[in-house]
């Protein structure tokens, strides 16, 4: 045991900060809406939805968790409803034996779980694959998670919390082959690309782009294409699935909502404008958008992208606007576009560009480099090229923003020969790191604990 200690001492004192500050936003979370989640009054629909209101996120996986429904868009995540039963019922044994809803538990430890296991992930490719000493790999973490939607997903519900590792461990295993001169073994990759396409249907693209580099240049050609008609095999099972989804639980879950709404508005004439407003709404918003298909809803068309990306990708993702904190857009309560208050936010964010920019130009030799930019690109297509999900695209930053703190890393260890300018950086990371934190961290607890 002592041996053990030893040897993994710098892991677990890494774990160990990672693991106070993962519970801490936990615990905190658990204050949000206590009594009103863990006794409610009413439906859970009506207990979380009502009240939950954070950024964009949605609180599908409390009321899955509290009891069972397929409310997920199944075209999106094709199998989290599924990874959610056992949880589900999990919760209502709890509720037999405690005679209170404890999903917001049961989905808290997931997400310790979730975070720790990302948090570590991003510690190894820091530590063991780029080199980077203790010190530098723990400031590196920390900036990362001061990214302030990338903080969120600690102890938010949402599925950007359950992707995360998932990617993490994708870009671990691909880039630890690479170093190795090997390829991604499909026992590595198949289960991989089943499960993370299972909660996001487009980790399909980046678990493909993380095993096609480590393939390309190393098969030949023809090989490498029947390497990925493999994938058909885990694809296809998931696409069964959700058409069984589809024609089964799917559409007796849309029967049951409009009964309800149909009751509701017979004997609540309030809610009856108020769902006939909602309805008109979602019409409108369906008109403006670029592709008129469910895998890809929230195209809008009229959302500028160049103030988009200033205010929302590279702005509220990584520092939150004191303007309408943590609002939600889709529920009219924050404008799309909502600028800085103060000018020094603007010049924060452009210090992060710059680093950003700077290490993936230092990084730009390594295949590492270039399969995280392959990743940026395709979600930046999306979020900014299609407008995909562009009223509140700043929640979709963990999907992507890892790529930030591996770029810096080339750019310190670029910069190792260089005292003073190496220092120069390491400076601004740290001061960004203590800012970003700092500013976030306020605006997230005055909106919890209230």
């Amino acid at each position: 045991m002592k041996q053990f200690l030893v040897k993994h001492r710098e892991s677990l004192l890494v774990a160990l900060l990672g693991l106070v500050i993962i519970v801490a936003l936990n615990v905190m979370m658990l204050q949000y809406h206590y009594q009103p989640w863990t006794n409610p009054k009413v439906g859970f629909w009506s207990a979380f939805w009502n009240r939950f209101e954070i950024s964009g996120f949605d609180p599908y996986t409390y009321i899955v968790v509290s009891k069972w429904r397929t409310i997920y868009v199944l075209s999106r995540h094709p199998l989290l409803a599924g990874m959610m039963w056992p949880l589900s019922e999990l919760n209502g044994w709890l509720m037999e034996e405690t005679g209170m809803n404890c999903s917001i538990f049961i989905v808290g430890v997931l997400l310790v779980v979730c975070a720790m296991s990302a948090w570590m992930l991003m510690y190894r490719i820091q530590r063991r694959l780029l080199g980077m000493s203790m010190k530098i790999s723990l400031l590196l973490i920390l900036y990362f998670y001061s990214f302030s939607h990338v903080m969120l997903t600690i102890f938010v519900e949402d599925h950007m919390a359950f992707t995360l590792p998932l990617l993490l461990l994708a870009i671990y295993l691909a880039e630890r082959a690479i170093q190795k001169g090997k390829t991604m073994p499909l026992w590595q990759s198949l289960p991989l690309l089943f499960i993370s396409t299972g909660v996001t249907t487009t980790n399909c693209v980046k678990i493909g782009l993380a095993d096609l580099f480590t393939q390309w240049g190393r098969k030949p050609f023809r090989r490498i294409v029947l390497h990925f008609l493999v994938y058909l095999i885990p694809l296809g099972v998931i696409g069964w699935l959700y058409y069984y989804q589809q024609e089964n639980t799917q559409k007796e879950e849309a029967r049951n909502i409009e009964r309800t709404v149909n009751r509701r508005m017979a004997r609540d004439s309030v809610f009856a404008v108020k769902w006939k407003q909602e309805q008109a709404e979602i019409k409108k918003r369906k008109e403006q958008q670029l592709i008129h298909l469910d895998f890809v809803t929230n195209t809008d068309y009229k959302i500028d992208r160049l103030p988009s990306l200033v205010e929302n990708v590279f702005g509220e993702g990584f520092i939150l606007h004191n303007r309408y904190p943590l609002r939600d857009s889709n529920k009219n309560y924050r404008p799309v576009l909502v600028r800085y208050k103060y000018w020094w936010n603007y010049a924060f964010e452009a210090v992060i560009v710059l680093l950003f920019l700077a290490g993936v130009w230092f990084g730009r030799k390594q295949r590492l480099m270039w399969m995280l930019m392959s990743m940026f690109l395709f979600d930046m297509l999306l979020h900014v090229g299609l407008n995909f999900a562009s009223a509140d695209v700043y929640i979709m930053t963990a999907h992507w923003a890892f790529v930030i703190p591996i770029a810096v890393a080339y750019l310190i260890r670029h910069t190792a020969t260089k005292p003073r300018l190496n220092t120069v950086v390491l400076c601004a990371v740290l001061f960004l790191t203590l800012y970003m934190w700092g500013h976030n961290l306020q605006i997230i607890i005055q909106h919890i604990v209230r």
